[in-house]
């Protein structure tokens, strides 16, 4: 009799031992997102689309049979905060997700490389490492991206000035991603011919942005091009409209870009991105928008950032099958190949090497005061990406 109680309590000590591992019966994922805060406008809406996305596809019985569960960090977009909750997230996750700014990437791509668990980059600008050659652990579903961004740029300028000669200035937001990737373009601006202005370099907490724009005018810049966070983009646009400036702007099409385009109805007004509009009126828009009312008290056409994010992710659950493992979750992600459906200019395509995609793809818009409304300036550009 002793025997066997011995031999039983072994079996529930061994069993106990094995729980962790052995009892898992979803794919737990860990996000951390501005959700609140100065960045959220750019950032919340990523982690909207992810609660209404990965509801749909609980709803229709899982992945593989088994639920996708998030857990959701508000990181407010503070270095500090997205410390812990990379520490938090980690314990339990196969998977982070980090949709918030560039000051936040540090304590998870750390957790990544120390608890060897994959790290999705799907809101904020993607991190050089899921370039070529790539971090095993680092992808990114973004559709901004460092330096193709800034070449992207450059070449409309060049082609809308066509042999006029002009003169670009660089407004940036003083973080590092900001203050880099206007740099580099500064750079490529004079080897490609451009006369230029000293990147001018905007404080995180400013309260009038005029001092900044009236240092571009003042030096004369025929274009100026901006790259960061939303607010600080357009705050310096519309500081540069109250001064009398009347040269072009372009900027990286945030979120907000449909709502900013009918509110301010400027036509030297040029947002670029990876992401089409709603105006397109795709099915997957009215799809979007359909799955989106009453769930959130954000627009649907905020939502396309995280939408595709989504559709990456739940691509590569499926890819690595059940049950999945955090190293056989990092090594199906390689082999992800997902159609976007008309919300970008073609697909997402991950390789062992390369995690960002095989090529990108830019469209522009502006305010048509011909038409009283948003329209594209051309189709689609594409950039392969080595």
């Amino acid at each position: 009799m002793r025997r066997s109680t011995l031999s039983a309590l072994a079996a529930l000590l061994a069993a106990a031992v094995a729980a962790p591992a052995g009892a898992q019966d979803a794919y737990r994922i860990g996000m951390s997102a501005a959700i609140t805060g100065r960045a959220a406008t750019t950032y919340a809406p990523t982690y909207e689309a992810y609660k209404v996305y990965f509801k749909r596809v609980n709803d229709a019985g899982g992945i593989n049979g088994k639920k996708v569960e998030i857990e959701y960090e508000d990181d407010r977009g503070e270095p500090q905060r997205a410390a812990a909750a990379a520490k938090k997230l980690v314990e339990k996750s196969l998977l982070l997700v980090n949709a918030s700014i560039s000051a936040t990437y540090k304590p998870f791509m750390t957790e990544s490389e120390t608890s060897k668990v994959p790290l999705l980059f799907g809101g904020g600008v993607c991190p050089r490492e899921a370039f070529p050659p790539a971090n095993p652990l680092i992808f990114c579903s973004t559709s901004f991206g460092s330096k193709w961004d800034s070449r992207f740029v450059l070449g409309f300028i060049k082609e809308q000035s066509a042999a006029k000669k002009v003169k670009i200035g660089f407004a940036a937001q003083d973080i590092p991603v900001s203050r880099l990737e206007l740099e580099f373009a500064e750079q490529e601006a004079k080897a490609m011919g451009f006369d230029t202005i000293p990147v001018v370099v905007v404080p995180n907490a400013v309260a009038d942005f005029t001092p900044f724009a009236q240092k571009l005018k003042d030096a004369g810049a025929d274009w100026v091009f901006s790259w960061a966070p939303w607010p600080h983009e357009i705050g310096v646009f519309e500081a540069l409209q109250r001064i009398g400036w009347k040269g072009n702007y372009i900027l990286y099409g945030h979120q907000q870009t449909q709502d900013e385009l009918a509110r301010l109805k400027a036509p030297n007004l040029f947002p670029f991105g990876g992401n089409s509009l709603f105006i397109e009126g795709a099915p997957i828009h009215a799809e979007i928008a359909s799955l989106v009312k009453g769930q959130s008290t954000l627009p649907a056409h905020h939502m396309s950032e995280g939408w595709v994010s989504a559709m990456v992710l739940e691509a590569s659950l499926r890819a690595c099958g059940w049950p999945c493992s955090r190293e056989k979750l990092a090594k199906a992600m390689t082999t992800v190949t997902v159609d976007t459906k008309g919300l970008r200019g073609g697909p997402i395509e991950w390789t062992a090497d390369n995690h960002y995609r095989k090529a990108t793809f830019y469209k522009v818009y502006r305010w048509d005061p011909a038409r009283n409304g948003i329209a594209a300036v051309g189709g689609w550009t594409r950039l392969d990406i080595k």
